[in-house]
């Protein structure tokens, strides 16, 4: 089977079901990847996160960052993905290209239980082999956060506090992430 390029991927048309509703997919390693829809527990976290970290962004401007949420992202020739959540530098914001180019600096995927463990594992090196400085995986089943850099890997759960040196000033407890009203 031959595989699809980022640039071939971005040219193909929208899907729709019999609904209407856009059919979510991802280009992982050059191979299209339907994604079904999440779970509310999932969107319930994701918001939190991204409105705790836009929070975060709103009140450090100096920083110069903005906080995504699904936006699409060309990550690489073969690989274009959706984070859950990215922290991406205004500067980045240039022009009028239709998606990120490039992942962002700090991507968050939240697991769904559909997701594989060989395809988490391929996004995760592809967005640090491509020059994300960070990528947090959370997992809404255990309560915790998994952070991966350059440098190494941390495991964060409950009230250890989950900082991040793209977000100077940040530190929050990891519960507070699945603090759920």
């Amino acid at each position: 089977m031959a595989l699809v390029t980022s640039e071939q991927y971005l040219a193909l048309p929208d899907e729709f079901d019999q609904s209407g509703n856009r059919i979510r997919d991802e280009l992982i390693g050059g191979e299209i990847v339907r994604m079904p829809p999440t779970s509310l527990p999932h969107d319930r976290v994701k918001m939190r996160i991204g409105f705790l970290l836009a929070s975060f962004a709103d009140v450090h401007r100096e920083l110069r960052i903005e906080v995504l949420v699904e936006a699409g992202s060309k990550v690489s020739e073969f690989d274009t993905f959706v984070p859950d959540i990215a922290v991406v530098s205004i500067e980045r914001f240039q022009g009028s290209a239709r998606i990120l180019q490039g992942p962002p600096e700090l991507a968050i995927e939240i697991i769904s239980p559909s997701e594989t463990k060989k395809k988490i594992t391929k996004k995760r090196e592809s967005y640090l082999q491509n020059g994300s400085k960070t990528v947090w995986l959370v997992s809404v089943e255990s309560r915790s956060v998994t952070v991966y850099t350059q440098e190494g890997t941390r495991q964060l759960t409950g009230d250890q506090p989950i900082e991040d040196q793209l977000l100077p000033g940040f530190s929050r407890p990891v519960s507070s992430f699945f603090d759920l009203r």
